[in-house]
């Protein structure tokens, strides 16, 4: 039997959730290890199971865990995962939390059989290079519609054994009818993949410019109906309209987050493009400007990417249903917005983004890295497994709301002890209440930390 294997896998949901199905090919990488990584390598072993009524994430993991229990069968001591859903490879390698629930078991029962051989290695390739899994997985949902078995195993000495049973069609959001059993998630400490680098800007990343278009909370400053110093000062530094920042490489211009001050901030600097859009989360003051975007689709003439975390997107594109419409052929007046869900680092435009967990209230949002830049707003706090994405940072602009403690946010003191942890050459604070004078602020902050002010511009090396 082989003693290493190279598996390719493959989840399918018609619908998401929707009928599903998972698809594995199993590969003898004892002698051309190269070889066997090719697409077109004939396979030992095959999976093609439906599996109900699932989403796409737990198909995919599904997938993993049958070739996983079959490549253990036939004796492969060292497994390769070449897998087209990013997703699962940041969270085997621990780089990206398992917020899903449905999935933490899923995520858990994987680390626990991937422990079980000697060595084990997980990496993306794209989809168009995954047809023979690909094609498992649909073959299953096709043969179970037709009344056919829901489980096919093929092994190397040619048997071939499937589930006699029909069918089952799981409940929504309840594991599959063959789903494995939930077993206890493991307690790792954060680490990256050899080689991984969060700092890497990109095979083409450009200089990179970022201009603060807003430096304030929620309600702004100054507040509606508010006599306080910082709410009457004429500073022009005191008046701060809800946080978001533009990056500016090359003739790219890469938004994050779009607040209801949106039309104000791009008049302000002269914003005249966009080619994507990033979210933290999706409260209004990151997301009450996407109808502003129409513009930018007016310009363009084309859709303009958001990207998001699952949960953010999925309440983002119920709230604005009409800016996010397939199929639309030219700018008709409304924003034309296409969702993207975060799973793992993505490029745009040669430059490469990292998403960066962070903790607001009760739930993870995103914060974002590229090369030597990080944003983090609406911090409450960054554990080990955000951290470890910030280290090295040329500038870090990180919220820090006020002094007095808050439910949901860090205050001056808790931004400070972070940006102490994370040593960046840089720190620019932002996010800020009204209690927060710039001046006053400025003059109590340490060597290489500052506070942002609206239209701030800062130039990095990376």
């Amino acid at each position: 039997m082989a003693r290493r294997v190279v598996i390719r896998t493959d989840g399918a949901a018609r619908g998401n959730p929707g009928p599903a199905s998972a698809g594995a090919v199993i590969i003898d990488a004892d002698g051309d290890a190269a070889a066997a990584r090719r697409p077109d390598a004939a396979p030992i072993a095959t999976v093609s199971e439906f599996l109900g009524r699932q989403t796409n994430n737990v198909a995919e993991y599904t997938a993993v865990l049958r070739a996983l229990e079959v490549a253990a069968e036939i004796g492969a001591r060292e497994v390769d995962l070449i897998l087209d859903a990013n997703l699962l490879v940041e969270q085997l390698h621990g780089r990206w939390k398992v917020k899903d629930a449905k999935l933490a078991p899923l995520h858990a029962e994987a680390r626990r059989r991937l422990a079980g051989f000697e060595r084990w290695s997980a990496v993306q390739e794209p989809r168009a290079r995954n047809t023979a899994a690909d094609a498992l997985a649909n073959e299953a949902i096709d043969r179970a519609l037709a009344g056919g078995p829901a489980l096919v195993i093929r092994r190397p000495d040619g048997s071939g054994g499937h589930d006699p049973r029909p069918p089952r069609a799981a409940a929504d959001g309840a594991p599959g009818a063959d789903a494995l059993p939930p077993r206890t998630a493991l307690a790792t400490d954060p680490e990256l993949e050899p080689g991984f680098d969060p700092g890497d800007a990109g095979p083409d990343p450009g200089r990179l410019v970022v201009t603060i278009l807003g430096s304030g909370t929620s309600g702004g400053v100054p507040r509606i109906s508010c006599g306080c110093a910082t709410c009457t000062s004429t500073d022009p530094r005191d008046r701060r309209t809800r946080a978001s920042a533009v990056l500016a490489y090359a003739e790219t211009r890469v938004l994050i987050d779009a607040g209801p001050d949106l039309r104000a901030q791009a008049l302000a600097t002269g914003l005249d493009r966009l080619d994507a859009v990033l979210l933290t989360h999706e409260h209004a003051d990151a997301v009450g400007g996407l109808d502003d975007l129409r513009r930018f689709n007016e310009i363009r003439g084309d859709y303009l990417e958001v990207r998001a975390l699952p949960d953010t997107l999925a309440i983002v594109v119920d709230r604005f249903r009409y800016a996010f419409v397939p199929g639309q052929r030219r700018f008709g007046g409304l924003p034309m917005l296409r969702p993207v869900e975060l799973a793992g680092p993505f490029t745009v435009r040669g430059r490469r983004f990292v998403p960066i967990p962070v903790v607001h209230g009760d739930r993870t949002i995103a914060g974002y890295r590229t090369g030597g830049f990080a944003y983090c707003s609406d911090v409450q706090r960054i554990d080990a497994d955000g951290r470890v994405l910030l280290r090295g940072l040329e500038v870090l602009v990180l919220s820090a709301l006020r002094d007095v403690p808050h439910p949901t946010h860090q205050t001056v003191a808790q931004a400070l002890e972070l940006i102490a942890d994370l040593r960046p050459e840089r720190a620019i604070l932002t996010h800020l209440d009204h209690e927060l004078l710039h001046a006053g602020l400025t003059a109590r902050l340490p060597a290489g930390v500052e506070v942002a002010y609206d239209g701030l511009t800062v130039e990095l090396r990376s």
